[in-house]
């Protein structure tokens, strides 16, 4: 069962998500608290697995990855699912990938150099992936970033 978050879990949530690095005396500031008693909140929330870990958000354009695609796919009936998630999670240009229930599969995020590099791994997909059939949108630019409201 999902731990019920308080006023103050929401406020370090949210910050942390806009700011991953955001220093304990600022988080506190925002919460109202001492920066030991954000210390200890912060370590709870990592503890109980709400805070799953911090990582860096790259920007896909300046790592010379500009061309980025969503790629619905649909599985051949051969294909084992944990040999193909093992390879898509091989490639390079994968940067998130999520098992669906629908009339896919999966579903996929591609950051590519080129639209080359875009067909290449399409391709990889059909021919050694195990895909049987793909759906791609490019994406032309963010609207929202990930975990934006959760804390709400």
């Amino acid at each position: 069962m999902p731990r019920e978050l308080d006023a103050v879990d929401r406020v370090i949530l949210g910050q942390l998500l806009r700011i991953g690095r955001s220093p304990l005396h600022v988080l506190a500031r925002r919460a109202g608290l001492s920066v030991s008693a954000m210390s200890v909140r912060v370590r709870r929330l990592e503890e109980a697995g709400i805070i799953a870990g911090f990582r860096a958000q790259l920007d896909l354009d300046a790592v010379g990855r500009p061309v980025q695609a969503v790629v619905r796919i649909e599985l051949a009936p051969a294909t084992e699912r944990p040999i193909f998630e093992k390879w898509l999670g091989g490639r390079p240009a994968v940067t998130a990938a999520w098992q669906l229930a629908g009339d896919a599969d999966y579903l996929v995020h591609l950051a590519c150099r080129d639209v080359a590099g875009l067909d290449d791994e399409l391709r990889e997909l059909t021919a050694h992936g195990g895909a049987q059939r793909t759906s791609t949108n490019i994406v032309l630019h963010a609207v929202a970033d990930l975990g934006g409201h959760l804390t709400d």
